[in-house]
């Protein structure tokens, strides 16, 4: 009998595991990937910067990158911090200016994506390590994931998402009034509400499954 039993709890754990939509093996996958040496550290700058910043300047700290971008026009604080207002706090964090690339042009998450990844063609990049809150992480990576395929180019450059973790989930950014837990909801319905700018979550787990099981061809 306890042959059977565990048997029959074998089965309920494996229906439970097939019964996984694609939207939960994405998150799972994409929040648990490794840290990969990357071209370059791309700091998706805006809500809760400081806490980017921070997980960046660790990144550089131990040579996860030769640069780091920071992409984001829009400056209104404490909400929002641009670009051209967060170097100098980079650079206070060590990080020395000639290994600082800006884009202030960027004003959301589409425009960060399309010029980010048209840098990276012009500079030859394979690599991209994607910094941004835990929230904003999963409409992030595929819309970076949306505009490589619109160039395409998804099988030519890799993203490695970062979350900036170590913060508090029930706690607001500054300058905001919901909570991180309650922004990840509100990032969540964006990403069906913009539709044709952010890949599927099936897309996300076709490419993640490329990257894992792709070798790089021998140099000669």
């Amino acid at each position: 009998m306890n042959k059977g039993k565990g048997s029959a709890n074998s089965s309920v754990r494996l229906s439970a595991i097939k019964a996984l939509t694609a939207r939960e093996r994405f998150m799972a996958i994409l929040s648990n990937g490794p840290l990969l040496q990357s071209d370059a550290v791309v700091v998706l700058c805006g809500e809760d910067a400081v806490p980017r910043l921070e997980i960046a300047a660790q990144l550089m700290f131990s040579e996860g990158a030769k640069l780091v971008v920071l992409t984001g026009g829009k400056h209104d604080p404490p909400r929002w911090q641009g670009a051209n207002e967060l170097t100098p706090k980079l650079m206070g964090m060590g990080v020395a200016h000639s290994r600082i690339l800006l884009d202030a042009i960027s004003t959301n998450t589409r425009e960060q994506a399309v010029n980010i990844v048209d840098r990276a063609i012009e500079g030859g990049w394979k690599r991209l390590m994607l910094v941004a809150s835990p929230y904003h992480s999963y409409r992030a990576f595929l819309t970076f994931l949306r505009a490589l395929q619109e160039r395409e180019v998804d099988k030519a450059i890799q993203l490695v998402m970062v979350p900036a973790s170590q913060v508090p989930w029930w706690s607001a950014p500054d300058g905001m009034e919901q909570t991180r837990i309650e922004l990840l909801d509100t990032e969540l319905a964006k990403m069906a509400q913009y539709g044709a700018h952010v890949a599927s979550y099936e897309e996300g787990l076709e490419y993640l499954a490329y990257w894992e099981s792709y070798t790089p061809e021998p140099q000669e």
